[in-house]
């Protein structure tokens, strides 16, 4: 080859300088190729992109290229793949990779009108990106196929290395597909686009999950409508990087949209404490399904933000040598607003796992002593109910706030028209831990399969029933602590309860009517204050609190039962007690003589049965508390009493 003459030469060679780059672009194949290319037919020859360069395959045209070599190599910024018919890498490389940071890369794969283009490999990835700076973005309307014959983990989409802007489009009727394998692995900060499917699959118990982004932290993603991501393990999932950075994922699963783990989560995140932060507003369907283990339909090791309107669902959960739980949620903390469906369900036959709707609780703990338990919240957490909700526990609690005391709290917010409902025998639809909790009901919590509705824990707690369509089946425990029922169902509004309500400090009511059924309804070391409103015990065989105070003028509705006390509290000034009685005899009483006593004494003066005025007499063991007779009472007594004695004396003279 003839070189033409140069007046410059290398110092170093001798030659000149244009010599010396053709033997460097000799010796480098990739760089003396990088330019340009259109394919229209077919072609086996490796093609390498440079800064600024496109490389196109028209439709009905082919690049297919065997052995390590990739398909299309991209060593420059701004460069552009465009494949509207076939590139197959069919040996161990990779069908497109971009080495270095390189920047603007653009791949579109198919067309809004053409969904046949394919780009697939038989064992390595189908694209990746290589440099921490590098920037992408993939717009995929056809089909990207990691066949990854010897499970090597192949993806579809490998950006994890990215740290700059990386964004990943797959339109209605694309795929990502990745056999043993996760389908995509976004990079850091990745923004993801899914109207079609992005599917991993695998025959045999490899982690194939849909979306992986490992440790990669701000990954965003929104599945459309259309949207599938299908996994042979995980839907998504990423991991916190350690306990001392901060992390988080964002994904928007739209009404009809669908993440579904199929042995494993929906969604499945790994974390050490409430630096992590995941986001989910749900209006389609997440499932987790646990063939070979867990199987939760959202499973976070940190905190969560959950806005959901359709539904969160677990299939089925294992766990070899104990009881497996089948978790709908499972977070450590932070707000869940739900308006549709999250649940816990087991597969038929599986005697070895309950379904749990939410649990709230830390990790896992596997050493040391408390092995077997799990760590407590990682912050604050709020669950809200609202109207049309439902979570649901199979065989379990609907909601269970498990794991050590964390000092946080625990607000459960269960609003009208909204149902939490427990499953199985035993456990209670709510239960709570030692954390302090508030549970607002003015909807339905549902504990008829066990007989339990509240179980709280060790904390100071407080339930409050709220509205006129507050429902609960079966028993509410106030636990250990310092609890208090609150029962504020509205004027005109009535709560009937005919379960057993223990544990409590105290029962306070507000306003409306609390209308107990059955005997000793309350347990008696409650104290009652009453607050406005009116108690019904009409239908109360009997019942005892431990003390009674006075906040606000209220009414008490009795019927033939008899109400003690222990104790009196305060009585406070202008305030009214009116009572209704269809027995005889005393009405109320009070453990030992308040002949005397200064509070009682107000309080038998704001009193009324049957708006008469109250007397008052000590039996030697209680002050009984009856009705003042009204004067024609009283005349008609004494007129009895006179007729009785003539009637003796006409006898007697008779006699």
């Amino acid at each position: 080859m003839s070189l033409p003459r140069s007046p410059f030469l290398c110092r170093r060679t001798g030659l000149p300088f244009n010599a010396l780059v053709l033997a460097v672009a000799l010796a480098n194949p990739a760089l003396a190729h990088a330019a340009s290319f259109t394919i229209t037919g077919t072609s086996t020859t490796a093609q390498n992109l440079g800064k600024g360069d496109t490389g196109t395959v028209a439709a009905g045209g082919a690049l297919t290229v065997g052995g390590s070599a990739v398909a299309v190599a991209v060593t420059g910024d701004k460069a552009t793949v465009n494949n509207l018919g076939t590139i197959a890498q069919t040996g161990s490389g990779r069908a497109i990779r971009a080495s270095g940071a390189v920047t603007e890369f653009v791949i579109n794969n198919g067309s809004v009108t053409n969904a046949a283009a394919l780009i697939r490999t038989a064992d390595a990835d189908v694209i990746q990106m290589n440099g921490a700076a590098s920037s992408v973005i993939l717009n995929n309307h056809g089909s990207m196929v990691s066949l990854n014959a010897s499970a090597g983990g192949a993806q579809a989409v490998d950006f994890n290395a990215v740290t700059g802007a990386n964004t990943i489009n797959n339109f209605a009727g694309g795929l990502l597909l990745a056999s043993e394998a996760d389908a995509v692995r976004p990079g850091e900060g990745g923004v993801l686009f899914n109207a079609g499917t992005i599917r991993s699959v695998t025959a045999v118990g490899a982690s194939s999950d849909g979306i992986d982004g490992q440790d990669r932290s701000g990954i965003r993603v929104t599945n459309a409508a259309t949207g599938l991501v299908d996994a042979g393990r995980h839907g998504i999932t990423f991991e916190q990087k350690n306990a001392n950075t901060a992390s988080t994922l964002d994904l928007t699963n739209l009404a009809g949209g669908i993440v579904r783990g199929n042995d494993g989560s929906g969604i499945n995140v790994d974390g050490f404490n409430g630096r992590q932060l995941v986001t989910i507003v749900n209006g389609g369907l997440i499932s987790g399904n646990g063939v070979t283990g867990d199987g939760d339909g959202v499973d976070v090791d940190g905190l969560v933000h959950i806005t959901n309107s359709g539904v969160i669902r677990s299939l089925n959960a294992v766990e070899a040598g104990g009881l497996a739980f089948s978790e709908g949620i499972s977070a450590g903390g932070g707000t869940i607003f739900n308006s549709g469906t999250i649940e816990g369900l087991v597969a038929a036959g599986n005697t070895g796992a309950v379904g749990r709707g939410i649990t709230l609780a830390g990790n896992d703990i596997t050493n040391g002593p408390l092995a077997g338990t799990r760590e407590g919240l990682y912050g604050n957490a709020t669950i809200v109910n609202a109207a049309g909700g439902m979570i649901r526990g199979q065989g379990d609690s609907a909601i269970a706030v498990t794991g050590a005391a964390s000092g946080y709290t625990v607000a459960i917010d269960n609003r009208a028209g909204a149902t939490i409902r427990g499953g199985g025998a035993a456990s209670a639809a709510i239960r709570t831990n030692s954390d302090n909790a508030t549970i607002t009901n003015a909807g339905t919590i549902d504990g008829g399969s066990s007989g339990r509705a509240i179980a709280f824990g060790a904390g100071n707690d407080t339930l409050v029933i709220s509205g006129g369509n507050a429902i609960v089946l079966g028993s509410v425990d106030g636990g250990g602590g310092t609890d208090t029922l609150v029962v504020d169902a509205g004027a005109g509004n009535t709560f009937g309860y005919a379960g057993a309500i223990t544990g409590f400090t105290t029962v306070e009511l507000r306003s409306g009517t609390l209308a107990l059924e059955g005997a000793d309804v309350v347990a008696a070391g409650s104290a009652l204050v009453l607050g406005g409103g009116t108690l019904d015990l009409a239908s109360a065989a009997s019942q005892a609190f431990a003390s009674l105070a006075l906040a606000d003028s209220s009414a008490i509705v009795l019927g033939d039962t008899v109400l003690t006390f222990q104790g009196l509290g305060a009585v406070a000034a202008g305030e009214t007690l009116a009572l209704t009685h269809d027995g005889a005899g005393y009405t109320l009483r009070f453990l030992g003589d308040y002949a005397g006593n200064a509070a009682f004494a107000q309080l038998m003066g704001v009193t009324t049965i049957d708006s008469l005025a109250v007397t008052y007499s000590f039996d030697g063991t209680y002050t009984n508390v009856s009705a003042v007779p009204e004067p024609a009472s009283v005349a008609m007594l004494f007129a009895g009493l006179g007729i009785l004695a003539a009637a003796g004396r006409r006898k007697k003279a008779a006699a």
